[in-house]
């Protein structure tokens, strides 16, 4: 079986950073350091690890020992969907074994747990979970689910606290992984009620001691809830009604049945809930409505079966009810444990029926079949089969864009457009991403950010200011919104639109953004204040942010400019100083230290920055005009002169290089060592 699943899962380990990857690893700056635990355990706001500390330590782990190299992701979390499959086996084959169970299948449980969990682990349905780095979340969850699970039916053999202990540390750790845990502890009772005992009060009189563990796990879940980690994307603050996204969900449990008996055209993106009423789906809605109906008539008079469709209905709540998700009306990887229920009904529900017609045929035992031999037999066959299905899955997350483009292929939608449309952009086909982009809007309003990046990159201001300005008025509370924001300032910047920028940066600083978002703020504000001429306004701004970059350049440039602006010209020259010592490169800021420099009669130290900054800005009159006057404070009046007539044959119109050459011709002539009347120099 393991080595099955390794199989199916073999030509995945060379899958790139896809999608929110890139967000998730690539450029998330708290899993850099796993000793920083309170980074890594308290990501952004809004992001995919936020309120799921355990996978954003286990992505700090990984980047602990590899980096960025894409191969240790990728094993580690086909790892984790072995060992969920292991767990997964250990759990059915004590579960199987349960009296009620025995009494429909027979004593096989091993074989039938064998069965079940090798079938399950090879589906293609569960390559979103493995294959999609970030997905971890899923796979992790799931395998703290089937551990609780599992620990709970060893409790029952061995009632101590040990295996009550694992129980419920391991549905602890599971509500850090995903918020679709948060059913494990009902699925716990609901087990023991159908299989087990009696009734709800047996079990609670005989349990109650794991299942109050299991309740005190929700208080995790709750503090994590708590803090708000996606209150934008998910919950009833996401801006998705309740009855539109329900109506959502009947299409895509539709799907996924459908997916789980014949898993071809599999998507990871399915786009956002879009405004359906009854009408449009009603035989989805009929065909769900019929199904639950049958799993809670089944509960009543066939509780073995009916607990298989509970399974499958519970695992589905948290995510396909009537809690709204906004970003996704749909997602494969949602089925990583409803398909348990869907696999174990199905090959369950065969052995019974098999057994039903072998006693029938038992008058004439020549003509029974051997059914464990057929049954292997066709294990083996459904198992090659999906074997083969998920090794052409995995090739489609070779690269985001082959996989935007089955997407958009097997299931347009708006959101699949903006996604293919910015994976082309990556790869340079730029005018190709444009196109998609501009089909993904207004459905997918995100696509105004991608296409505002285009465009501010290109220096299209214009263009730029628009698509970000539609942005923002379509999705104010997204995590891009800061740095749409943060863009829209330097485009109305690059514009000399300083005020209108000033407002964009000021909003910036009330929204909880990064700390570079902030220092970006800073910066730019007090640029854009600077420009106007509001000297007073722009310095603690340039403050703040020197205090947190005291070596910046262009922080220290344009706190000196203003110190200028502001008449403290010794402050000023340090700033110029250290901005030039920087840089020594820059032949601009070099000149601008000369000047300061000299400006407070420093003379011998103003002269090396003259002196690069004319080498470096051969052709740059203020540079050569900077350096004629440290020659005319040495008293090399000639070498002034010439040098001033060097800047002024650059710019023959600058009347204050003019009035300097004119002096230094006088000092010169005044200081000649052969003047017949020395005149005092």
């Amino acid at each position: 079986m393991t080595a099955a699943v390794a199989l199916a899962y073999a030509n995945s380990l060379s899958g790139q950073f896809i999608v929110d990857d890139v967000d998730t690893i690539v450029d998330n700056p708290s899993i850099r350091d796993w000793t920083h635990l309170r980074a890594v355990l308290v990501p952004e706001p809004e992001s995919t690890l936020a309120g799921r500390p355990l996978v954003s330590l286990s992505f700090a782990l990984n980047y602990a020992l590899g980096g960025q190299q894409g191969v240790g992701y990728h094993l580690v979390n086909v790892a984790v969907h072995v060992a969920a499959t292991l767990v997964l086996f250990g759990f059915l084959r004590r579960w199987l074994d349960l009296p009620r169970w025995r009494a429909c299948v027979g004593p096989h449980a091993t074989r039938l747990a064998l069965g079940i969990a090798l079938l399950w682990g090879v589906h293609p349905l569960n390559t979103e979970a493995v294959d999609y780095l970030t997905q971890r979340t899923e796979s992790l969850m799931g395998l703290f689910y089937l551990a609780t699970l599992y620990a709970s039916l060893r409790a029952l053999d061995r009632p101590t606290w040990q295996w009550t202990s694992v129980a419920i540390g391991c549905g602890a750790a599971g509500m850090a992984c995903k918020e679709s845990m948060v059913t494990a502890p009902v699925m716990v009772l609901l087990i023991d009620r159908v299989f087990v005992f009696e009734t709800v009060i047996e079990a609670v009189r005989t349990r109650w001691r794991l299942y109050l563990g299991l309740a005190a796990t929700w208080l995790v879940l709750a503090a994590l809830v708590a803090s708000g980690p996606r209150v934008n994307s998910a919950g009833f603050s996401s801006g998705v009604d309740v009855w539109t996204y329900l109506l959502n969900q009947t299409v895509m449990i539709v799907r996924y049945l459908r997916l789980a008996v014949w898993p071809t055209a599999l998507v990871v993106n399915y786009g956002w809930p879009l405004p359906l009423t009854l009408r449009d789906v009603l035989p989805e809605a009929s065909l769900v409505v019929a199904l639950f109906v049958a799993t809670m008539l089944a509960l009543w008079r066939a509780p073995v079966w009916g607990g298989c469709g509970a399974w499958v209905f519970l695992t589905l709540a948290p995510t396909t009810s009537i809690v709204p998700i906004a970003t996704e009306v749909g997602a494969e990887r949602r089925m990583y444990l409803p398909l348990v229920g869907i696999v174990t009904l199905a090959v369950c529900a065969t052995v019974a029926l098999w057994r039903r017609v072998a006693r029938h045929q038992a008058r004439h035992p020549a003509e029974a079949m051997d059914g464990a031999l057929v049954g292997g037999a066709a294990v083996f066959v459904f198992a090659s089969a999906l074997i083969l299905g998920t090794i052409e899955r995995n090739r489609d997350y070779r690269s985001g864009l082959i996989l935007a483009e089955t997407t958009v292929a097997r299931w347009p939608s708006s959101v699949g457009e903006h996604v293919l449309g910015t994976e082309l952009e990556k790869v340079g086909r730029t005018s190709e991403a444009i196109e998609h982009l501009r089909r993904a809007v207004p459905g997918a309003p995100r696509a105004y950010y991608s296409l505002g990046e285009i465009e501010f990159r290109a220096g299209q201001w214009d263009r730029a200011i628009r698509d970000f300005e539609a942005f923002l008025q379509a999705q104010p509370l997204l995590l891009e919104a800061v740095t749409a924001r943060l863009r829209l300032g330097h485009a109305l910047m690059a514009q000399g639109r300083w005020r209108q920028a000033v407002e964009q940066y000021r909003t910036v600083l009330t929204m909880h953004p990064s700390t570079d978002e902030v220092l970006d703020a800073q910066l730019s504000t007090g640029d854009a204040l600077r420009y106007q001429g509001e000297y007073d306004a722009a310095l603690p701004h340039y403050e703040a942010y020197m205090h947190a970059r005291p070596d910046d350049v262009r922080g220290a440039n344009g706190l000196a400019i203003t110190l200028v602006g502001l008449h403290r010209a010794a402050e000023a020259a340090t700033w110029f100083r250290r901005a030039a010592d920087r840089n020594p490169d820059d032949g601009n800021l070099q000149r601008n230290a000369a000047m300061a420099l000299l400006d407070v009669h420093l003379v011998a130290e103003a002269a090396p920055y003259a002196e690069r900054a004319a080498r470096l800005r051969p052709t740059d009159p203020g540079s050569q005009d900077v350096l004629g006057q440290i020659f005319f404070f040495q008293r090399r009046f000639a070498e002034a002169v010439a040098q001033f007539q060097i800047a002024l044959q650059l710019n023959s119109t600058d009347a204050e290089i003019r009035t300097h050459l004119e002096h230094g011709r006088e000092m010169a002539k005044r200081c000649a060592p052969r003047s017949a009347t020395p005149q005092r120099c």
